[in-house]
C-alpha cells in the first residue's frame, strides 16, 4: 500500500489544521496528474516512465456512495 508523497509546502499547510479532505479538494498535494487505468495494465504503463517520474497507485474507483477510495494514507510528515 503506497502513501501519497507530498512536498514541503503541503506539509506546512497541513500543520495549520486543515482537514485531509479539504487539502485534497483544494490542492493537488504534489500529484502532477492522475492516470485512470485498468489495474491489469499497470506493468505495461509503467514501462513508459523514467525512474524520476515513476507512477504509483494512489487509489481506485469503486461503485457505491464513496466512489473514489484512496489507498493507504497521505504522508504529511
Amino acid at each position: 500500500m503506497n502513501k501519497v508523497k507530498t512536498y514541503k509546502i503541503f506539509k506546512w499547510l497541513k500543520k495549520n489544521n486543515i482537514e485531509d479532505k479539504e487539502m485534497l479538494k483544494t490542492f493537488n498535494c504534489g500529484i502532477g496528474f492522475c492516470l485512470i487505468a485498468n489495474p491489469k495494465n499497470l506493468n505495461e504503463i509503467m514501462k513508459y516512465f523514467t525512474k524520476e517520474f515513476k507512477p504509483y497507485v494512489i487509489g481506485k474507483i469503486i461503485s457505491g456512495k464513496n466512489k473514489i477510495k484512496l489507498n493507504g494514507k497521505i504522508d504529511w510528515s
